[in-house]
């Protein structure tokens, strides 16, 4: 779906997770599609932030800090739906037996702080909702706290953003699909970024350069 919709980099950040991030990253490679390893991460506080990172060995290291904070609560698939593991294949391989649907013991600037342990890029996901956003959350961004980015939903337009998040004005902004299903990355839901290369490396140097004239709107 990501080729039919002409994107040239996507990311996969599954909640606290990255169980289904490698299979993903093997059929970008054959199908010359990049894919960086990522993970959505609900804090305590329960804001979400995304975490991107340059490698998968990364992405890895930083679950396993994420599972030592993870309560052990079963999920109940019959409530919350199934937790799969796939192949490349698309065929079901294992599920995650502990519910992820849930907040990590780790507040906002210490999953921040992991991030950065990790060499990964931290951006505040869906800063628009009044839910589940580090705006809606807190009402601030902490101190201590390392953005690299802001994301708005397909809902929010730049006009609203500008009128009611000035405190997120200064940020690289992002607009993501924030796709749950194969049709939510249809339309143009996604922010035109002019990078020398699809790659991890080079999304890293355009939100830390302050060019903000090279991420578009459509």
């Amino acid at each position: 779906m990501a080729q039919l919709e002409n994107l040239s980099l996507i990311a996969i950040t599954d909640h606290n997770t990255v169980a289904n991030v490698a299979t993903v990253m093997q059929v970008g490679d054959e199908l010359g599609l990049t894919v960086l390893p990522g993970m959505e991460v609900q804090t305590r506080e329960e804001a979400h932030l995304i975490a991107i990172f340059p490698t998968l060995d990364a992405a890895l290291a930083f679950e396993q800090l994420i599972l030592r904070h993870l309560p052990k609560i079963a999920n109940r698939p019959k409530v919350f739906g199934e937790q799969v593991i796939y192949d490349i294949a698309d065929r079901k391989v294992g599920s995650i037996e502990r519910l992820l649907l849930q907040s990590v013991m780790l507040g906002v600037e210490e999953v921040g702080e992991a991030i950065a342990e990790y060499s990964g890029l931290t951006i505040a996901a869906h800063v628009n909702r009044r839910s589940y956003s580090l705006i809606g959350q807190l009402g601030f961004v902490p101190e201590t706290l390392q953005l690299h980015a802001v994301e708005i939903d397909s809902s929010c337009s730049w006009e609203r953003f500008v009128s009611e998040f000035e405190c997120l004005r200064h940020y690289p902004v992002l607009r993501n699909s924030d796709a749950h299903r194969l049709t939510d990355l249809v339309g143009d839901h996604h922010s035109a970024v002019l990078l020398e290369e699809p790659s991890f490396l080079a999304l890293r140097r355009l939100l830390l350069s302050g060019d903000l004239h090279r991420i578009r709107f459509r």
